[in-house]
């Protein structure tokens, strides 16, 4: 069989009439079959040109207008694989072939009934999340953390405060530490202002060690050595202004006067002021944190008006102790913000002395201001 002959079998024919006296044939190819006439005639019904393989389509299948392209294990077609040596048997090919699933049997893949119609099978897609969850679950140890924070950085302080409180009550009631530290530090403070200047640099330098051991020692004890340093620091240096306070309340007993109660009733106005301002920062949640370089010029400011005060030897009156009291306010807002907002949650040590620092001034100026105003 020619090439020519394979071809129209396979349904090829050409393009325009033409003549061939060997084959006798009108298309003038060889072997060709009656009925091929060059150029396909238009289908009536569609009014496209019919191709010639059309004729060779099985009964019972529509032409199609591409040669049809064998298929497994349907053959609609009309192709035979035993024409090339292979089976219709899957068997043959090592597996069986497998059977049509039932017209009931459910969907593999998922049905999305997007017009709303009830009755579809299959599985539905799972639910989506929306992005909000992912952030809150991540959100959500933080706040916790945050929380446990401020519980520790404020049960910190309260500890502070006793311990201040116990050490003071210590210093100033104990036959031995009376004898020993209270008397001695008194008189030296006292003596005159160049020693009381000795011991204002004497507590800052200590104040700035301690700040140092709890704010940035990564030991844990070493931050409560920094804090508790701090807290004896802050009790030896009150020393000198309770026995103040103490000859004050004397002499006004001795006139004939009702007990003052400068210590109590000073304590009393700076934990009600400290409640105070902590809670306008809670309930507001304002940042406060734009107060630091006011502070800062503020500290710069009373330090220097300190230091004249020693050098010239005036006395700092009543404004200037309603100023610090002020100041003292000022840091409490300013690292209460600090503390809710912007501390780290392993910082529960330095918050607390920092947040105790204010306390110890306020309580300080608030004393000097009861014993003018009691005089």
């Amino acid at each position: 069989m020619t090439n020519d002959r394979r071809h129209t079998e396979l349904g090829w024919a050409p393009e325009g009439p033409r003549s061939d006296a060997a084959s006798g044939s009108p298309t003038g190819q060889p072997g060709s079959p009656a009925g091929y006439h060059g150029a396909p005639a238009p289908d009536p019904q569609t009014g496209y040109p019919v191709p010639a393989y059309a004729a060779h389509a099985q009964p019972g299948y529509p032409a199609q207008p591409y040669p049809a392209q064998p298929q497994y294990p349907h053959n609609p077609a009309g192709y035979d694989p035993a024409q090339y040596g292979q089976s219709h048997d899957p068997a043959a090919y090592g597996h069986a072939a497998p059977p049509p699933p039932p017209h009931s049997a459910p969907s593999p893949y998922p049905v999305y009934n997007l017009a709303g119609l009830a009755g579809s099978s299959g599985p539905q897609p799972p639910p989506t999340t929306t992005p909000r969850e992912p952030a809150i679950q991540k959100a959500a140890p933080a706040s916790a953390r945050r929380v446990r924070f401020i519980k520790l950085t404020y049960l910190h302080l309260f500890l502070a405060i006793l311990a201040f409180a116990g050490a003071l009550r210590e210093l100033m009631t104990q036959p031995f530490l009376v004898a020993k530290i209270s008397v001695p530090l008194t008189t030296f403070a006292l003596g005159g202002r160049w020693n009381w200047g000795v011991v204002l640099v004497a507590f800052m330098a200590v104040s700035w060690v301690a700040d140092r051991w709890a704010s940035g020692a990564t030991s844990k004890l070493t931050q409560y050595l920094g804090l508790a340093f701090y807290v004896l620091a802050e009790a030896l240096i009150f020393v000198p202004l309770l026995a103040i306070v103490e000859w004050k309340t004397q002499a006004i007993l001795a006139r004939g006067g009702a007990e003052p109660h400068i210590v109590r009733d000073a304590a009393f106005v700076t934990l009600g002021i400290f409640t105070m301002l902590t809670l306008s920062v809670v309930i507001s949640r304002k940042d406060f944190s734009f107060l630091r370089g006011g502070l800062a010029v503020a500290s710069g400011a009373a330090l220097s008006l300190i230091a004249m005060s020693l050098v010239f030897g005036f006395s700092l009156g009543l404004v200037f102790s309603v100023a610090m009291v002020l100041l003292a306010a000022g840091y409490m807002l300013y690292q209460t913000s600090q503390v809710l907002e912007h501390y780290h949650p392993g910082q529960h040590v330095a918050a607390a002395l920092a947040l105790f620092s204010s306390v110890a001034l306020m309580f300080w100026y608030i004393i000097r201001i009861f014993l003018r105003a009691r005089d």
